[in-house]
């Protein structure tokens, strides 16, 4: 006997909400062999912010270059310098879905074939929810008109041909990354710096200077706007990977019978070197520095995973659908722990 409409929305509620809950939904229908910015960013790296209005953060760009020597019964001078700066990121929305039909066959047989039938829509739309975000993740919007699209990778960790703390500005956003513009505060940039070969006189000698340039210590304790944890990561594609592994291998005279000793294993001052496929897209073969402290997914509160009950399709009484909505963005509070180099 087929089961009513209200029973049917209470079931496929229930069901759906028991697969949010076992968390074992995340299916590769896609050409990617991991999705790395889901795995390392979405899935551990949020930071939930209350309230609906935009994120800010406080950075100071420079002291008041107040001190100074004096003499004895000298006038005193005065120091005036606003040395503070707020950055301002706003959440974006997105949006996924799945739909049904209340005649289709599993609803009139019940039992497994209802929950089988639940389980390939709710994967078919998960899988479409994390291609997506991993795209987006290590992507940025095309420029500033642009107010729908999260900020990613792209936006906050730029590129310049100079050696140094240059990523500046990204394409598009004369404002700067989160309104604050690099050409007036210069600091306000990431390391960044270009490679011609994976050798240890070319790109590991620079991924040393970088790590040393960007390991900032302030003079003055005080609070920092942290949104993550204290782990960094380093990201790159299959071709430089590969290739530092086998820069290991040459270096190492005690690799045993395995042809692939050190693949899966290469490491960076105790960090471990990972494979983002997405990055294979890239020509110029980035290889991220990433500081997870200061780096991370911010979320809206109560906005970080949202599944609607089923309702009704306008113009189609017997379909239901179920949406799944998040309210987030990337944001980065401080530019000079991350880095990238690249050909």
């Amino acid at each position: 006997m087929g089961m009513t409409h209200t029973e049917i929305a209470d079931l496929v509620l229930e069901t759906q909400n028991k697969m949010v809950k076992r968390g074992a939904f995340v299916d590769m229908q896609t050409d990617l062999t991991d999705h790395i910015a889901v795995r390392e960013m979405w899935k551990t790296r949020q930071k939930v912010f209350e309230g609906g209005d935009n994120w800010e953060f406080a950075a100071q760009m420079d002291h008041n270059h107040s001190a100074r020597t004096v003499g004895l019964y000298q006038t005193d001078g005065s120091a005036l310098t606003d040395t503070m700066k707020n950055g301002t990121i706003a959440p974006r929305h997105l949006n996924a879905h799945y739909s049904y039909d209340l005649r289709e066959k599993a609803f009139q047989r019940g039992g497994t074939a209802i929950v089988n039938l639940l389980q390939t829509k709710y994967t078919g739309m998960m899988g479409s929810w994390f291609e997506f975000l991993e795209d987006i993740l290590w992507g940025k919007p095309t420029d500033s008109t642009d107010t729908m699209t999260p900020f990613g990778i792209l936006y906050w960790i730029t590129r310049s041909a100079t050696e140094g703390f240059n990523g500046g500005n990204p394409t598009g956003f004369t404002n700067g990354k989160a309104d604050i513009d690099q050409g007036t505060y210069s600091r306000w940039a990431n390391w960044t710096a270009q490679y011609a070969a994976i050798t240890g006189e070319d790109v590991v000698r620079k991924m040393r200077k970088a790590v040393r340039k960007s390991k900032f210590r302030s003079p003055v304790s005080h609070a920092t706007p942290a949104v993550g944890g204290m782990r960094n990561g380093i990201y790159l594609g299959d071709t430089p990977i590969g290739l530092m592994e086998e820069l290991l291998e040459s270096n190492n005279m005690n690799l045993g019978n395995d042809l692939d000793s050190k693949g899966g294993r290469t490491m960076f001052k105790g960090t471990p070197l990972t494979y983002a496929p997405k990055l294979d897209d890239d020509s110029t073969d980035p290889i991220y520095m990433l500081d997870w402290k200061t780096l991370a997914i911010g979320v809206m509160a109560g906005w970080e995973n949202n599944l609607t009950p089923p309702y009704q399709v306008p113009d189609m009484h017997l379909v239901r659908r179920i949406d799944m909505d998040a309210s987030l963005n990337m944001i980065c509070t401080d530019l000079r722990r991350q880095a990238v180099l690249y050909k």
